[in-house]
């Protein structure tokens, strides 16, 4: 396998400064591009507006049990211009070490996703079924191998071993940290593996992808305009209201908090009536669709993420009167799908995970900061003031609001005290 020797480039760029559509200007016909984007609708914007270079996006062929990555595989064989999603890309780690991208080059839009929580297992779970059984390795980094014998015996015990955790073993992306955590890591390969890799994203500083190539030791630029910086800082000033919700600023909307409070009506009552109150009184006015809300999804959503469907309302949602928002991910990026929203409420006080963040050797409170603040501005931009428009932004956790009002003061990561965000 061939691997690019240039650094990769992170093109660090405010949101809605035009990045890709510098990019769809940009391609020339004497390069071979994968555009990598994090929807299928980005995926039909490139194909649609794309300058002078034909793209192709993979496709399911004949029977439903084709694949889209069997039509990927043959699109980079060919030498096609491609265009795919986050998802898709993250799936062709063996494409990769088979040398199928050394002549690609690669931009990705948005910071692809380099670390996840696969599964987590008691200590017992892991070491009797997995480890003395016989059915894994465990190198000393961490590094989780599944043995001939997983192979030999993968249908049979399917339903004691997680056929997740296999499939990820098998492709050697997966670590155990921990006692207790099974992690997917983004292969080298996807990062180095073409003639040239570009980025474009925005507060590449407290992102995963940064911390895991200075943990790779992966040579990379980070490209920023600090002029441009300081003119959307105050942009966004202009454009956002800040406000509290007094009645639940005390509770946990960590995620561990979250999952812990849903076991109690006293904890999601709080939040139900607090909605329930905005709705009835401050957002009144407020068409419902033009409301943005994010949360942990299994309080929104009764069967959490198997079925967001209307009439499915769960612990948060019920009784609240805003059910019918617009629920996404805390962690979206490099959408324009909610450039409609005016009014946002962030039920989060955003944490990475501390396995994650130690196996990253992230463990400082300014990187956590700098992690949530980066997560929070993404989320915020879905919003329609992307397009210059005014909005409303709710956070009743103080950290998550004492370090976006800082951001928008212009200090990087300045909070509160400790003392204080405890308060």
């Amino acid at each position: 396998m061939q691997s690019s020797t240039l650094p990769i480039i992170i093109q660090d760029y405010p949101c809605g400064s035009g990045k890709t559509s510098k990019m769809l200007e940009g391609f020339k016909l004497s390069s071979k591009y994968l555009v990598v984007v994090p929807y299928l609708s980005e995926v039909l914007r490139v194909l649609e507006r794309s300058k002078g270079v034909l793209f192709k996006q993979p496709i399911a062929k004949g029977s439903s049990s084709g694949r889209k990555t069997d039509n990927l595989e043959e699109l980079l064989i060919s030498g096609e211009n491609i265009v795919t999603t986050h998802k898709l890309y993250g799936s062709i780690v063996k494409m990769a070490r088979q040398g199928l991208l050394k002549d690609y080059e690669i931009i990705i839009d948005e910071v692809p996703e380099v670390c996840k929580s696969v599964a987590s297992k008691s200590k017992y779970s892991i070491r009797h079924f997995y480890i003395d059984k016989g059915f894994v390795d465990i190198q000393g980094n961490g590094l989780v191998l599944p043995t001939e014998k997983w192979r030999q015996y993968i249908d049979i015990v399917s339903d004691t071993l997680d056929p997740r955790i296999f499939s990820y073993a098998e492709t050697g992306c997966l670590y155990l940290i921990g006692e207790h955590m099974f992690i997917w890591v983004m292969p080298k390969e996807l990062l180095t593996a073409g003639r040239s890799v570009t980025i474009m994203t925005y507060k590449s500083q407290g992102s995963m992808l940064l911390s895991y190539l200075q943990k790779l030791n992966c040579p990379h630029v980070v490209q920023s305009d600090p002029e441009g910086e300081g003119a959307f800082r105050k942009s966004a000033r202009s454009l956002i209201e800040l406000r509290d919700i007094p009645s639940i600023r005390r509770l946990e909307l960590s995620y561990s908090g979250q999952e812990r409070g849903k076991s109690r009506s006293s904890y999601y009552s709080k939040v139900s009536s607090a909605l329930k109150n905005l709705k009835g009184r401050s957002l009144k006015t407020v068409p419902t669709d033009e409301i943005l809300i994010t949360c942990k999804k299994d309080l929104w959503f009764k069967h959490g993420s198997n079925d967001p469907a209307p009439g499915a309302p769960s612990s948060f949602s019920k009784g609240s009167k805003m059910f019918n928002a617009n629920w996404i991910a805390n962690t979206t990026r490099g959408t324009n799908d909610y450039s409609r929203c005016s009014t946002l409420i962030y039920l989060y006080d955003q944490h990475i995970n501390p396995l994650i963040g130690h196996w990253l050797n992230e463990s400082s409170r300014s990187f956590n900061d700098a992690y949530a603040l980066t997560e929070l501005i993404q989320w915020v931009w879905r919003s329609r003031i992307r397009n210059g428009e005014p909005i409303v932004l709710y956070l009743p956790s103080p950290r998550m609001r004492a370090i976006f009002s800082d951001w928008l003061e212009g200090d990087d990561l300045i909070g509160l005290p400790e003392a204080q965000l405890a308060a």
